[in-house]
């Protein structure tokens, strides 16, 4: 009977141990959140030494903090558009640190960081990363993450090093090894950036696959709005004058295979009609849609 009583017991006590921790934890990060992110933020080493060896245990509760900061701040946004990059998130590196220093090998919090981390400190993304592979070297996705921080940060060249380096990795999908020799021939294009953010769109966070249709709708507007100044370019040419309106060109624009609205102008990938701006006599993302601007 002692030695079945003795499992349970260390149980109860670890759980003991954990309630001042959890309300510590909770404590640090909504204070954090409610004082504009004035943050001083204990490290995950710190933490660890008080942990009481329940090192996961911890890494979970930072983790679910970290999920209710994002979500918290993606809530509160003003607009409609879900574009972390007009949102302030200070607590979301050091968040993620305290993860990934309980638990290296937590690749879900990694992986996260890489979406949502270049948008708000891509030196921290870029570090993050470069934790997670040394830790980690077998994860090829890792060096995805990494590659498509650089890509986005612009830097082609070691964007391309760091997908060719991952393409070597037992398991990595064929395309990382294709990425990375269009990276280096045309690393800015829009095709190779659509490519980029569909292998995104199986992730099983929702919020990346969400972060990756966003980024594909930004770009296939960019498109649209291309082909629409374009149209918009050869009225001008041919008038002398900028259109009064968008709605002007509808027989152009279907033409040209543009979607049109009911009232005839021309939509963006969520159904928002593009605006037209008089003083550059230029189409642009109208500021109620909800596709963001690229």
């Amino acid at each position: 009977m002692k030695a079945s009583r003795i499992p349970i017991a260390l149980i109860l006590i670890g759980f003991g141990a954990m309630y001042p921790l959890r309300r510590w934890v909770d404590a640090s990060t909504y204070r954090s959140v409610i004082s504009e992110e004035s943050l001083y933020f204990t490290s995950g080493k710190t933490i660890k030494k008080i942990s009481l060896g329940i090192d996961s245990l911890v890494a979970d509760v930072y983790w679910i903090r970290t999920l209710q900061y994002f979500g918290q701040k993606v809530l509160d946004q003003k607009t409609r558009i879900r574009d972390v990059r007009n949102i302030r998130m200070d607590l979301l590196a050091p968040l993620l640190r305290v993860v990934v220093d309980m638990d290296p090998h937590n690749i879900t919090a990694y992986r996260f960081g890489a979406i949502f981390l270049p948008d708000v400190d891509p030196p921290e993304a870029v570090a993050l990363l470069e934790r997670g592979i040394r830790d980690n070297p077998d994860q090829w996705r890792l060096y995805q993450d990494l590659g498509y921080i650089h890509w986005q940060m612009g830097n082609y060249e070691k964007a391309a090093e760091v997908y060719q380096a991952g393409s070597e990795i037992e398991g990595a999908m064929w395309w990382m090894r294709d990425i990375a020799g269009v990276m280096k021939i045309k690393g800015g294009e829009r095709n190779l950036a659509r490519s980029i953010y569909s292998t995104y769109l199986k992730d099983e966070n929702e919020m990346v696959r969400t972060q990756a249709e966003t980024r594909i709708k930004q770009l296939d507007a960019l498109d649209e709005i291309d082909a629409i100044n374009a149209i918009i370019l050869q009225y001008k040419q041919q008038r002398g004058a900028c259109p009064r309106d968008l709605k002007q060109l509808a027989a152009r624009l279907r033409g040209a295979g543009l979607r049109l609205s009911a009232d005839l102008l021309p939509v963006d990938p969520d159904g928002f009609p593009y605006a037209l701006n008089q003083e550059s006599c230029t189409a642009e993302v109208a500021a109620e849609s909800t596709v963001g601007h690229p």
